[in-house]
């Protein structure tokens, strides 16, 4: 992989993976095998590997075009579906596993997190991100009346938010604090840390700045990042 200037790329990532790199640091976490799962184009995914050092990368994507991509940038690549396909890797055979905003839009998130669990290798790390059912912003919009963002009930549009800043995403599991943690749990992982933080959609300057206030308490952030090992 070509050297990357890690500090210059962080500043353009979304948040969470912003915050997902400093736990990786702040755990001083190293990764000889290393899979992403949902890794698109592998952007993100040739910056962790970067951040870990990994020797070896994997990613995995339903998008096959995405992976073409992936795989010019060194990344060997498998093009599945993580709610129902077997990953193509052995037992224990993986340091470090990441699923950032991929769980969400999961049929069957269990498979995904039995499959992570079965290749990662004991004392490895799962590293994962999602939004958070009970952000700051949806007991507000619910309280008001609204539908909450990121629980979507259309594929063409955001009904009923109050602010319609996107497209539909695709989400269609929801997870809060308590039940991310009990879901990681059930499946076998050991969770070491859940942070919070915020988000830069809808680009509007007071909102983040709340956004930035709130996320400082966990329960009440816009995403989650957790941290967990086999």
């Amino acid at each position: 992989m070509e050297k990357l200037n890690i500090e210059n790329m962080c500043s353009a990532l979304p948040p969470r993976v912003t915050e997902a790199i400093k736990i990786l640091r702040e755990f001083n976490i190293k990764a000889t095998t290393y899979l992403d799962l949902g890794c698109s184009n592998g952007r993100i995914t040739e910056i962790i590997a970067k951040v870990v050092n990994a020797k070896e990368v994997y990613g995995i994507d339903i998008d096959s075009n995405a992976l073409e991509e992936a795989r010019s940038r060194g990344i060997k690549t498998f093009n599945l579906d993580l709610s129902k396909d077997r990953f193509p890797l052995n037992d224990d055979s993986v340091d470090l596993i990441t699923a950032f905003e991929v769980i969400e839009h999961l049929a069957n998130p269990d498979n995904m997190l039995r499959e992570a669990f079965r290749v990662l290798r004991k004392g490895g790390y799962l590293l994962l991100s999602t939004p958070n059912l009970a952000s700051w912003v949806n007991r507000i919009t619910f309280l008001l009346g609204y539908q909450p963002y990121n629980v979507e009930v259309s594929i063409e549009i955001l009904a009923g938010v109050p602010i319609k800043h996107a497209k539909p995403s695709g989400h269609i599991r929801a997870f809060t604090l308590r039940a991310l943690k009990e879901l990681l749990t059930y499946h076998g992982f050991k969770i070491i840390k859940i942070r919070g933080t915020y988000d830069t959609n809808p680009r509007i300057k007071l909102l983040i700045s709340l956004d930035k206030i709130f996320s400082r308490k966990t329960s009440l952030a816009r995403r989650l990042v957790a941290l967990a090992t086999k």
